[in-house]
């Protein structure tokens, strides 16, 4: 993988945790946003890493991969978070 591949690893990994915590549950995301963020990043990588070489490939890393494995990811962490408190 090429620079240009770790970077596009590190944009979809920062954009799908931040869209899965602003948007994919309605429970408190654990750790707030850094929290997000870094689930993001591990699933994109993994994602990346386990998904292999197909479909849309930028800078060597696997783009649908990486979205695929961020979302699952940062989803399966957000099912930690408390339930948030509704409002009167």
């Amino acid at each position: 993988m090429t620079a240009g591949g770790w970077i596009t690893i590190i944009v979809v990994g920062l954009i799908v945790g931040w869209i899965i915590k602003e948007y994919g549950t309605k429970k408190e995301y654990p750790g707030g946003i850094w929290v997000a963020l870094l689930a993001g990043l591990v699933g994109a990588w993994l994602g990346d890493l386990v998904l292999g070489d197909w479909g849309w490939m930028l800078g060597g890393a696997n783009v649908i991969a990486a979205i695929i494995g961020a979302a699952v990811i940062a989803w399966i962490v957000s099912l930690f978070g408390k339930e948030e408190k509704k409002e009167a």
